[in-house]
């Protein structure tokens, strides 16, 4: 969708290449990146990635109001707070050098969204091992995940994080109670104004996975 919006052209049309340099974008946005680093990101000129920025930011005003208004919120408190409220001291945005400024305010905005990411995806891992390892829901549903998925006990551990992406090791018998448990674990880990979408793939080794849709 942001890749569509900010090309000018249906979503159904926006190729692999396009979602690249959009999220190539994205994150350069948010860490800050000057005309000149973002143009070795996207292997492109200064003067075009100068342009793409400016194009970016007229597309989505809010993002260029919410970056001002991270950095001025951390300028006026000394710091920065996650989606669940960890801070993130960053003292030299008020009163380092030029230098050391122009980097806590680069933190600030990474601080947040690097944060809260880790947030979530805390949270998932929290409701997966309280239903798989201590058979308690750890969430607020009134319906007990717990009861919905007492198989997986025993049948079901976590392996690995790697950054948003949780990595799962299933008896087999249990693929689909494990596939549903892992994807409401994560879509339902906060609630924000836009819903959080997880994609399910399962395999007998990290190379061979494919794409999978249990039951909701």
């Amino acid at each position: 969708m942001i890749a569509a919006r900010w090309i000018g052209c249906a979503e159904d049309s926006v190729s692999s290449n396009e979602r690249e340099q959009t999220k190539r974008m994205v994150y350069g946005i948010l860490y800050g990146m000057g005309a000149n680093s973002l143009a070795d990101y996207l292997d492109c000129t200064s003067d075009e990635a100068a342009e793409k920025i400016s194009n970016f930011k007229s597309t989505f005003p809010g993002v260029a109001s919410w970056l001002n208004e991270a950095v001025s919120s951390c300028r006026l408190k000394g710091y920065v707070e996650t989606l669940k409220g960890r801070k993130r001291f960053l003292s030299k945005i008020k009163f380092g050098n030029s230098e050391e400024k122009s980097k806590a305010q680069r933190q600030a905005v990474n601080s947040i969204c690097q944060g809260s990411a880790a947030d979530i995806i805390k949270i998932a891992m929290l409701r997966i091992y309280s239903v798989i390892v201590d058979g308690v829901d750890s969430s607020d549903s009134s319906s007990s995940m717990a009861t919905k998925f007492h198989m997986l006990r025993d049948r079901c551990r976590i392996l690995l994080q790697v950054h948003d992406e949780l990595v799962l090791e299933v008896d087999p018998l249990v693929i689909r109670e494990a596939a549903s448990l892992l994807r409401t674990s994560m879509e339902d880990a906060v609630s924000l104004l836009v819903p959080l979408r997880a994609k399910v793939q399962v395999g007998r080794t990290w190379g061979s996975l494919e794409a999978f849709a249990p039951d909701r």
